[in-house]
């Protein structure tokens, strides 16, 4: 397949690269793959001479652009492909240099993933109304212990000195009461005093006062915390989501980001959770109207939150196999019908997931391995290697 029987050179020593020399091998090309490349090196500048297309497929942008631009300079007619993080600097290069194919292993894949939510969403069965009264993000933390205690504390002592100042100051029960009141709400209104009271009453009333003062310190700092505590989680997106049918997104990296904008196109509605709060996709996707709740996706009362019951598919996106299946098995048990699509990066795992049955598992470095190999036979079999070509993001 490769132009007077120069062999395909492929640098990268992880996953991505082994499946690509897998899929260029099957496709009838001679491959030699390399972990790293030093072109200054004569054995290295010997490949590259005897090259029909360099293949960059390490995890490493910076690497991968020094070694395109030195092989460039060895090789000017050297057909190109490289594998690009960064959009920015795919573009510059993709502008500024001939002969190369800068490929996205998250740009490749998103289109599977997105494919694979609008399948599951269209065989999924109708959902019923949504019930039962929002819930926050903490279950069972609605009730205070703290304020419960304080609550408590203040009926033991407004109860007994009403008894005391009624029989003291020779007061109806519904006044003494309201002395207390004034006295422990610190407001005072000088209607009924102690001034004229005996000493053990005076005593009893300043005794009344340090409660009262106490008590209101309690209720304030309480009142508070649930104010800030209750923005902070509004701002985190950390509400209940009460829609139906809508995708629950876990993960807003590059993957996530380009799923929820491919099924916003669609008419989708979609909910991420992202855990980490400087994740660089958070404002673009709130700019565009998407419900963020940043929070730990494998916390089953937050998927809670993301109405993952009432979704009409599941994605685990993150970059963790093992954080994506979790967020699978949970969902599952809160009794979600809705199917998932799991992102997991071992081939094998997800050909073991997808045959149980527990999800759709489609791993992404399959889907950019077979773009890879289709663009480097393509760049291989194109032209002469004196031939310009062009630059493709």
């Amino acid at each position: 397949m490769s132009p007077a029987g120069g062999p395909i050179l492929l640098v990268g020593a992880a996953r991505l690269a082994t499946s690509i020399a897998a899929r260029l091998e099957a496709g009838g090309a001679r491959v030699e793959r390399l972990a790293a490349l030093d072109v200054s090196d004569r054995a290295s500048a010997a490949r590259l001479g005897g090259a029909s297309v360099l293949v960059l497929a390490s995890d490493d942008d910076a690497g991968n652009v020094d070694v395109a631009l030195a092989a460039r300079g060895v090789r000017p007619d050297l057909p190109l492909v490289v594998r690009m993080f960064d959009e920015s600097l795919a573009g510059y290069l993709a502008a500024t240099v001939d002969r190369l194919t800068i490929l996205s292993m998250s740009q490749l894949a998103a289109p599977a993933f997105a494919d694979a939510a609008l399948r599951a969403i269209a065989a999924a069965p109708a959902l019923p109304a949504p019930g039962g009264a929002v819930r926050a993000l903490r279950r069972g933390a609605g009730v205070d212990r703290v304020l419960l205690g304080a609550l408590a504390g203040l009926a033991a002592v407004v109860v007994p000195a009403t008894i005391y100042f009624a029989h003291a100051l020779d007061l109806r029960p519904l006044d003494a009461l309201y002395f207390v009141w004034t006295t422990i709400m610190t407001v005072g209104y000088g209607d009924i005093s102690l001034s004229r009271a005996s000493d053990p009453a005076k005593v009893v009333g300043m005794l009344l006062m340090l409660a009262g003062a106490a008590f209101v310190a309690t209720l304030f700092a309480l009142l508070t915390g649930w104010v800030v505590t209750r923005r902070l989680d509004v701002q985190a997106g950390r509400v209940q989501v009460r829609h139906r049918g809508h995708v629950v997104i876990a993960g807003a990296g590059k993957l996530g980001y380009r799923v929820a904008v491919m099924l916003a196109a669609k008419g989708k509605r979609v909910v991420l959770i992202e855990r980490r709060r400087d994740a660089r996709n958070l404002s673009a996707l709130r700019d565009a109207g998407h419900h963020v709740v940043v929070a730990d996706a494998a916390d089953d009362k937050v998927l809670e939150l993301a109405g993952v019951r009432q979704a009409g598919a599941v994605l685990a996106l993150t970059d963790s196999d093992a954080v994506n299946l979790r967020v699978t098995l949970m969902a599952r048990a809160q009794g979600s019908a809705a199917k998932a699509v799991i992102r997991l990066f071992s081939p094998e795992l997800s050909a073991h997931v997808t045959a149980r049955g527990d999800g759709l598992a489609l791993s992404p470095i399959a889907v950019a391995a077979e773009s890879f190999a289709e663009a480097a036979l393509a760049s291989a079999g194109a032209a002469p290697a004196s031939a310009a070509g062009g630059a493709s993001a």
